[in-house]
């Protein structure tokens, strides 16, 4: 399944996209909470309580209730996660790009919460900031909570995968010497649009990933590419925080962002930044400068 959220920033209503892999293009959403009104969200609660095999059996019912895509806006498609953790240089060629080694155990940041939005939503930049790019990376959600797992049992605790842009004011990074301040902007974190059920990915580290400014190719990847995989970043994490349902990790990104370009390809008003992965779907943000 591809579920996705839909409405106006703060009041979304979960929903499953009925159409193909371009969400661009408009389709059916199956309106979830029209026909079970306890499916409040696509929350910490629904994750687990058994919500995905529940919205599963709504798919089957003769009687469905929908609404056009093109006559709603799509937002994130969970809801404001507890955690957004985010590997960096996870990527041997992103490493290089900065003059990095490759890690010998992932590097670990965060973003904050209140950088989530929508797939099309706008990149805010901040007046003072000039110096900005984007991250396209493959991230998943966590469907039950997870401590102490080992790597060979922990695909079970991944819900979906989706993909997320890691915003990032690069002067901001280097002057706090550490990353959280630089990519915990406003609108820093953009989602979607889809969450796409494992079912429909069976494999994670075969996708491609992709971004454009534009119209003009940034980066060109593969997930196969990681440093660490999935289950060994879930066991990582996870022998020192619990991972909760809902929460959001980011698997890094691969290289040819703008800022690493000579001359240096950066965000400004105007643009549009498109950041993709085979199979999850493509966001295409504006970006305008914040007053």
């Amino acid at each position: 399944m591809k579920l996705v959220r839909f409405g106006e920033p703060g009041a979304e209503r979960p929903g499953v996209w009925l159409g193909g892999d371009d969400a661009r293009v408009p389709a059916e959403i199956l309106d979830v909470r029209a026909m079970a009104f306890d499916l409040r969200d696509y929350d910490a609660r629904f994750f687990r309580h058994g919500g995905i095999e529940r919205v599963r059996a709504l798919l089957t019912e003769r009687s469905r209730k929908t609404v056009r895509s093109d006559t709603v806006r799509l937002g994130p498609p969970v809801a404001r996660p507890g955690k957004i953790l985010c590997l960096g240089k996870n990527y041997a060629e992103h490493a290089a790009e900065f003059g990095s080694e490759v890690p010998a155990r992932p590097v670990v940041f965060a973003k904050a919460p209140t950088a989530v939005i929508g797939p099309f939503d706008p990149i805010r930049l901040a007046p003072a900031s000039t110096v900005v790019d984007g991250e396209v990376e493959l991230a998943f959600v966590v469907g039950r909570a997870a401590k102490r797992l080992d790597a060979a049992g922990a695909m079970p605790a991944v819900a979906g995968y989706l993909v997320l842009n890691d915003v990032t004011d690069r002067e901001a990074q280097r002057a706090g010497q550490q990353w959280f301040y630089g990519k915990g902007f406003d609108t820093f974190c953009p989602l979607g649009p889809f969450l796409v059920t494992p079912d429909e990915a069976p494999d994670p580290h075969g996708l491609r990933l992709f971004s454009r400014l534009n119209g003009a190719p940034l980066q060109d990847g593969r997930t196969s590419d990681m440093v660490f995989r999935l289950p060994a970043i879930v066991e990582f994490l996870s022998a020192a925080m619990t991972l909760e349902p809902g929460d959001v990790v980011a698997t890094g990104t691969p290289s040819g962002i703008g800022s690493a370009r000579r001359p240096p390809v950066l965000l400004r008003p105007g643009d549009l930044l498109e950041t993709g992965a085979e199979g999850l779907g493509t966001q295409a943000n504006p970006v305008v400068r914040d007053a």
